[in-house]
């Protein structure tokens, strides 16, 4: 019995050394976009969360603000999770916990008699993938903000 394969020219044979490198490349490309898209997945989860986080201690702040009847108190300019000891009562209580979530995180408040209006202003690090042209921070550096205002009743 002839074998079938016997005569084929050399070319038909099989995959090339070549053939093979371009393979693991195109292979190898995909998995590093596949790789960086999960990267950057993660990061954005994580701003997410500190997004929320911000979001919530302004809320409470608000919250803390209306109920005390006394808004005046809460106010503060300036202030930063680093020196939450210069702050007493509830108000030291709610900066001590945003450090903990929050660190290096800076906010404001400010009370407003004639409109009734309470402004919370939190402003916290995260890290960033991509910076506009006219950014002044370190690549992957970046600060994101959240403002409240709430007109009390």
């Amino acid at each position: 019995m002839k074998q079938r394969n016997a005569h084929l020219p050399y070319k038909d044979k099989g995959f090339s050394l070549i053939e093979v490198l371009v393979a693991v490349l195109v292979l190898g490309i995909g998995l590093l976009g596949a790789a960086a898209l999960q990267l950057l997945s993660l990061q954005n989860i994580s701003n997410a969360e500190l997004r929320t986080q911000a979001t919530l201690y302004a809320q409470e702040l608000t919250e803390l603000a209306r109920t005390t009847n006394t808004p005046t108190d809460f106010e503060q300019s300036g202030g930063s999770t680093a020196s939450c000891s210069s702050l007493s009562g509830q108000f030291q209580v709610w900066c001590d916990a945003m450090s903990q979530t929050l660190p290096g995180a800076t906010f404001e408040s400010s009370w407003d008699g004639a409109t009734n209006e309470f402004t919370v202003q939190v402003l916290w690090p995260e890290r960033i993938m991509f910076l506009d042209a006219t950014a002044t921070t370190a690549a992957g550096e970046g600060t994101s903000d959240y403002t409240l205002v709430t007109r009390f009743q």
